[in-house]
C-alpha cells in the first residue's frame, strides 16, 4: 500500500505543479492582452492627433482657415468627447486593476 500511496501522493503534487503552471500562464496572457489593448488604443489616439495636425497644418496651407474651421473643430470635438476618454478608462481599466 504504500507505493500505490506514494504514487497518489507523485500524481497529485504533479496535478497541482500543472494547476499551478497553467494560472500563472493565463495570469501572464491576460497581461500581455491587457498590454497589447491599450498599445493599440494609444497608438490610435496619436495617429489621429497627428492626423488633425497635419490636416491643419495642410489646410492652412492650401486654403483659408475660414474654410478649414468647420471641419478642424469637427476633429477637434472627436478627440477630445471620443477618444480621449476612450484612451483614459482602457488605461486605468487595464492598469489600474488589483492584481490577484
Amino acid at each position: 500500500m504504500a507505493d500505490l500511496d506514494t504514487e497518489f501522493a507523485d500524481v497529485e503534487q504533479t496535478a497541482e505543479q500543472r494547476k499551478q503552471a497553467l494560472e500563472e500562464r493565463t495570469r501572464r496572457q491576460q497581461a500581455d492582452d491587457r498590454s497589447h489593448i491599450a498599445k493599440l488604443i494609444v497608438w490610435a489616439f496619436v495617429i489621429l492627433m497627428a492626423v488633425v495636425v497635419l490636416a491643419a497644418i495642410l489646410g492652412t496651407y492650401f486654403y483659408d482657415w475660414a474654410d478649414i474651421s468647420e471641419p478642424a473643430k469637427f476633429l477637434m470635438t472627436v478627440l477630445n468627447s471620443v477618444m480621449l476618454p476612450v484612451v483614459t478608462l482602457v488605461i486605468g481599466y487595464y492598469f489600474g486593476k488589483e492584481r490577484q
